[in-house]
């Protein structure tokens, strides 16, 4: 006596990534130059679009699906007004995004967790930029720090060229 059993349906919509993508995508839209609140109101609108169209049944409307939430994000990051907390702001952004990109339901479970080392370059990135923001002084550029800080890039930089396996992690 054998049952056909159905395989595990996975959810179309991972609640977990989608939230960090709204948080960081409606906090620049918040933050962003845009009059009467409205970037709030299109930054949300983008990820709930990109939510339903990674939601559709058929495969073309989740190939679409980040276009919308991209879209809003260089919109909002150009009319930002310059400021370090903006700039973080938008790097945690953006680093939501690529969580939610990394989290997609047509691939297999453990997305981000899967996806880490390679979220980890622009996270790297991000780090660098805001480490560089705090200690050099704004006008005058210190030969030390930025030859510091460029050194450590370098070594990240050597140290993945070196271990090409720490980007493949996806199987076969």
């Amino acid at each position: 006596m054998t049952a056909a059993t159905a395989p595990p349906r996975r959810p179309r919509v991972r609640p977990l990534s989608l939230a960090i993508l709204f948080v960081g995508t409606t906090y620049l839209g918040y933050l962003s130059g845009f009059p009467y609140g409205l970037g709030v109101f299109v930054a949300a609108g983008a990820v709930v679009l990109a939510a339903v169209l990674r939601r559709s049944r058929s495969g073309a409307g989740a190939a679409y699906a980040p276009a919308p939430v991209l879209a809003v994000l260089a919109i909002e990051a150009a009319s930002a007004p310059v400021g370090f907390g903006t700039e973080l702001i938008a790097g945690l952004a953006a680093l939501g995004f690529l969580v939610w990109l990394a989290d997609d339901p047509a691939r297999p479970a453990g997305g981000p967790l899967r996806e880490l080392p390679t979220i980890a370059v622009p996270t790297l990135a991000l780090g660098i930029a805001w480490t560089s923001g705090l200690l050099l002084p704004t006008g005058a550029l210190p030969l030390g720090y930025a030859g510091g800080l460029l050194a450590l890039a370098l070594a990240a930089v050597a140290y993945l060229v070196i271990r090409p396996a720490v980007f493949d992690r996806e199987e076969a």
